[in-house]
Formats: C-alpha cells, structure tokens, sequence
C-alpha cells in the first residue's frame, strides 16, 4: 500500500534519547508498512479516506503491560479509540504529545492513573486489548494538544504531526526495516536494480529500480513500495547468498556490507513475514517486524 509522497518531509520526533518500549513482555515488533501510509479499512487502490498517521507495535497478547516511553503529563486516559480499545493521551516533559492506542477499557485504573497525573518513563499506564493486538502509536509538537489528529486523504499532514520512526528506533536501539528513502536505495543497490546516490530523495530513477525489482521478483509492478514489495525485497535480500532455503533459517553469518560485496548476508530468519533484528546488510538496517492488519 502506498504511503504519502508528503510523509517522508515531516520532521521527526525528538523527545527522550532513549524512551522506554510500551511493551515489556512483547519482543519489539513493528508493522513496518504502516508507516505514514497504509489506511486501516475500507481500502482499494486509489479509493481510501485517509492516511496512517503512526506506527505500530504489534503481537501483544490481552493484557500485555503498557508504560510510559517517558515522563509526561496525562492529559487524556481511556479515551475512545477502535474496536471498544482505548488511547492514553501523554505530554512529555521532552515537549512531544503521544498517542498510544489500544487499551483495554478501564484497565488504567489498576495503577491508579488519572487523568492530570503525572509519570514516569516505565511507569505502568494499563494493558493491552487483546482484540486489538498491539499498541498504535503517533507523535505530535506538543504545545497545547490534547488529542490527536486525522490525516485525511487529499489533504496536508496535521499541523504538529511528527515520524515517529527515529523515535520508536531508540526504544529498541536499532534500526527499523526499509523505511526511509536510503535504505530502500540501499536494499535496490545491493540487488543490483539501483544504480544511483543512496543518499539521493526519491526520483524517477528509484521508480524506475523498484519497477525493475518488482518485475524480476515476479510481483505487481507499480513502483510502490507496499508490503508485497516490502515482504519480496526482504526474501531477495535474504536468498542473495543462497543462505535461506527454507521458510524457517536462522539468523548466521551476517555481515555489514557496501554495494555490491558478495558477503552481504547468510541467512534472515522468516516465518510469516518476520524481519529479524539486529543486522546490518549493505548498509540496510534490519528491524523486528511483523506485519498484521492494523485497525485504528
């Protein structure tokens, strides 16, 4: 699914240097095509309402324990969300409002959170709904903000909207997957379809790579990077040395690579569409991610 030409201008969230993970029993894990594009229902190509604002964290079981990413003020608790879910409202000390999305209702009260209140980065704010199955997070400029916004089709991005993606990076000191301009670039050079500046914005020439990578993968081709493309570049990237034969191979022998050394990567473990963390390939940073429908 297509994400917005404008998503990649925002700025990105600052906040704390290394803010707390919302989930502390579910290994970090990201919907990784849910960033700044994909629309939660009611999508067909060129026929949807509005755009994906956040990112989210995904594979938390009912009840999983939410806490704070860092001190803030409460300014909304048990606020209406989706699916019977509710959002925590916060505004931190760093001057960012985040939303967290995906409560169970009234689940705040087992620590005695209130709305005024405030926390401490790791303090407990409720738990996860389990029909709801991870926690949609969006970040604001916080000034006087007291909810979030809704990014409709057609229009600019909500004033005060930030990318969240540097942000959710240093909750889990990694890289998150093929997100931004360069590592797409990046993963196209190491295939051989990119021949162009990494470094370079999105071009006609990107397109023009990701259409010639889209062709020899045997997917559809229409030069977006969707999560067809997104789960086949990772697949291709894995296979580069023949190291994955299987839909389950461990993660072995990986090593940092420039474009076009042949040691770029051994094996990417894969069940589903799981991306691995921890690894550097060509210079394409690897997160742990897990694509499920999103529903905010």
């Amino acid at each position: 699914m297509a994400r917005s030409s404008e998503w990649e201008q925002l700025p990105m969230a600052q906040g704390d240097s290394k803010p707390a993970w919302p989930l502390p029993t579910v290994m970090p894990k990201f919907a990784t095509w849910s960033v700044g594009g994909g629309r939660p229902f009611g999508c067909v190509p060129d026929a949807c309402e509005r755009w994906h604002a956040g990112i989210d964290l995904t594979g938390a079981p009912d009840g999983a324990l939410i806490l704070a990413p860092e001190d803030a003020l409460v300014v909304g608790i048990d606020r209406g969300w989706s699916e019977g879910s509710k959002a925590a409202f916060l505004r931190t000390n760093s001057g960012l409002f985040l939303v967290l999305g995906g409560f169970k209702a009234g689940s705040h009260k087992e620590f005695g959170l209130g709305h005024g209140q405030t926390v401490r980065k790791g303090d407990k704010l409720g738990r996860v709904l389990g029909s709801y199955g991870m926690i949609h997070l969006e970040t604001y400029e916080a000034e006087t903000r007291s909810a979030n916004s809704v990014w409709w089709e057609g229009e600019p991005p909500p004033d005060g909207l930030l990318n969240p993606t540097n942000y959710v990076e240093r909750m889990v000191g990694d890289k998150v997957s093929l997100l931004r301009t360069q590592q797409r670039h990046e993963a196209l050079k190491a295939l051989g379809y990119y021949k162009g500046d990494v470094d370079a914005a999105w071009s006609a020439t990107s397109t023009e790579a990701l259409r010639a990578a889209q062709t020899a993968l045997g997917i559809g081709v229409d030069g977006k990077w969707g999560p067809e493309t997104e789960d086949a570049i990772q697949r291709a990237l894995a296979e580069h040395q023949g190291g994955c034969t299987t839909d389950e191979c461990g993660l072995s022998g990986v090593a940092a690579a420039s474009a076009g050394n042949t040691d770029a990567l051994a094996g990417i473990g894969r069940l589903g569409w799981w991306i691995v963390g921890g690894a550097t390939v060509a210079g394409v940073a690897l997160g742990v991610a897990r694509v499920v429908q999103a529903r905010e």
